[in-house]
Order: structure tokens, then sequence, then C-alpha cells
């Protein structure tokens, strides 16, 4: 398995990848699926400072971003947001773990000091790997996403990052 900077040519596939996520209802608050002409702009905000990587068997089977959290507030540069989604066909099988050591150990590479990750409460797999790598609830807001028929907090998980 192979992790990697992500290419312009990677983008359909992880607009798939995304597009799963919003149509569980669990992983994203999102309701809508996008285009990869809709996901561009967001790919070219990927950069040295946040940056997207994939991981890879044969095919790409999921990808990870880290992201300013509280962009343009200066006192909140340490502090790095990240993201991660994987190929519905990759799930429970070890590779969130190896793609979120990854982005711990990046984290700490680029000098942050803090990780955040912003996820729904539903979201048990997500919860479950984030405690995984002792990221811990610093927050919740209660009943803030609405889908069709579903109530859902929105959680910020938090790890002090060790460089």
């Amino acid at each position: 398995m192979n992790i990697r900077r992500a290419k312009i040519d990677d983008l359909e596939v992880i607009t798939d990848i995304y597009n799963q996520a919003i149509l569980t209802r669990k992983c994203t608050a999102d309701m809508d699926t996008f285009t990869v002409d809709e996901r561009r702009n967001w790919f070219d905000l990927r950069n040295d400072a946040y940056p997207l990587y994939v991981i890879e068997d044969e095919d790409i089977l999921g990808y990870a971003y880290l992201s300013a959290y509280r962009p343009g507030r200066r006192a909140m540069d340490g502090t790095v947001e990240v993201s991660y989604y994987l190929d519905l066909k990759a799930t429970g099988k070890g590779i969130g773990s190896k793609l979120l050591s990854f982005m711990i150990e990046e984290a700490n590479r680029l000098k942050y000091k803090t990780m955040v990750a912003i996820l729904l409460d539903v979201n048990e797999p997500s919860k479950g790997l984030l405690k995984k790598f002792d990221f811990e609830e610093w927050g919740r807001i209660k009943g803030i996403a609405e889908f069709e028929n579903l109530i859902c907090d929105h959680l910020y998980y938090g790890l002090k990052l060790k460089n």
C-alpha cells in the first residue's frame, strides 16, 4: 500500500469517494453530490502547508488532507484540521488507520501543534478511529445537522501534537 501526494489526474476518483460519503448521510454534512469540475477549486487549494494525499494499492482506496482551521485568524495558525475519506469497499481493512497515522506524522513534520477533526456524531467508525489515535472529544454542537429524517450533533475531536 502506498500513500502519495494527489495529482489532478486523481480528482475523478477523489470526487467519486467523496460522493459515496455524501450518500451515506453519516460522513459529511454535504447533501448534494459534486462533479469533478465543481471540486476543481477545492483541489487547487491544496498546497505544501495543506497537502492532499491518496492511499492506493492497485487503485486509490481513499484520501486525506489538511486544512487551515479558522483561516485568517493568526492565533489559530498552529492548528490544522484533518479530513479523510475511504472508498466504501475499502472500509474495515485498516486502511483508515494507515492514512490517519500518516497524516498525524505529516502534521508533526509541518510543525502544527494541534490537530482537529470535525465529524457527525453518527459516524461511529470515524469516532473509533480518532480515539484509537488518542484524539479526544473537545466539543459538540447539538442537533446542528439536519438530514431527511435524522438530526445529528457536530463533534470536534482534538489531538495535541508532539513535534
